[in-house]
């Protein structure tokens, strides 16, 4: 065999290696284009497992929506003279998660953030936060309002007003914790409702109860938290407070300990607001699955963030 045939079948084969290499990008490529080298770079860590968690290398991105508006109603309440214009105020704020641990596609935590807004079926933050603001509620409901520049707002008895904030709070390596707190006066009372979400910052996905708790267990659980809530009492702290018999679903998975949030009535006489109560750690590590437990002895960051004011 010459030299030349030798060239001939070397330079044959690398061109047959490069030609099926290309061929294997066409026929992998993703939706958006990207060659699934590319995918599996940016994505690589969506398959880890609790004990291979990544370091917090790629910071979580959000963006900022603020709105607000007042409105007041054509209709009155009250009769004759008496009859008095309603007003309503909506304020809102999302520090609404854009790119977390390097990815963008985010459908699970948005879907899972608007279902609690209730925000008329929209997709997305920005349509969300329209439909919210666009949609006062009155002391007597009315549909036929304007909207009122804010310098001609004068505060009336039939004032109303509807807060939306949507943030993050607690960040890991692992979980991200997005907190929506909304406020609502109806003239009379002010309700809160908090609701937590729990973002699995590696997987993408909503992390529910029971990926946390040991189901079986919520009676054991249920009694610890009844201790701290007796010994708020005895301590004079909180004297009107009282057991109660519903486990929270709502909480946040601190550092040290994990802060329970109550509503309205549930552990104090109704129109005292939210209520926390906090159990340390080390007391729920038997009630904790193994999952959580091991995912808090290999997670090596916490951060928390600011609580936002409107």
């Amino acid at each position: 065999m010459t030299k030349r045939t030798l060239f001939i079948i070397i330079g044959l084969l690398l061109f047959l290696d490069l030609a099926a290499f290309f061929v294997y990008l066409v026929g992998h490529s993703n939706s958006d284009g990207k060659s699934p080298i590319e995918y599996a770079l940016r994505d690589k860590t969506a398959s880890a497992e609790v004990g291979e968690l990544p370091e917090k290398v790629i910071p979580d991105e959000f963006d900022t929506i603020a709105m607000a508006s007042d409105y007041i109603s054509h209709d009155k309440a009250g009769v004759g003279v008496n009859a008095v214009s309603m007003t309503c105020e909506v304020k809102l704020k999302f520090i609404w998660p854009k790119n977390i641990n390097g990815n963008d596609r985010l459908g699970n935590l948005n879907r899972e953030l608007l279902n609690i807004l209730d925000a008329g079926g929209n997709d997305n933050a920005r349509d969300a936060a329209h439909y919210l603001l666009k949609h006062p509620e009155f002391v007597k409901p009315s549909s036929n309002f304007s909207r009122l520049p804010s310098s001609d707002h004068k505060p009336v008895i039939n004032h109303t007003l509807q807060y939306y904030r949507v943030f993050p709070y607690i960040s890991t390596n692992y979980l991200l914790e997005m907190m929506v707190l909304i406020e609502k006066h109806d003239g009379l009372d002010l309700t809160r409702d908090m609701r937590i979400v729990h973002y699995d910052r590696v997987r993408h996905s909503v992390v529910t109860f029971d990926q946390i708790f040991d189901t079986s267990r919520t009676t054991d659980i249920l009694a610890l938290i009844n201790q701290n809530i007796e010994a708020e009492k005895l301590s004079g702290n909180h004297p009107n407070w009282h057991e109660t018999e519903v486990m929270p679903t709502e909480f946040l998975l601190g550092k040290k300990s994990v802060m329970f949030y109550f509503s309205d009535g549930a552990i104090a006489p109704k129109g005292s607001g939210l209520h926390e109560i906090s159990v340390k750690n080390e007391n729920l590590e038997e009630f904790f699955t193994p999952f959580y437990n091991e995912l808090r002895n290999n997670d090596t960051h916490f951060e928390t963030y600011d609580f936002i004011i409107l």
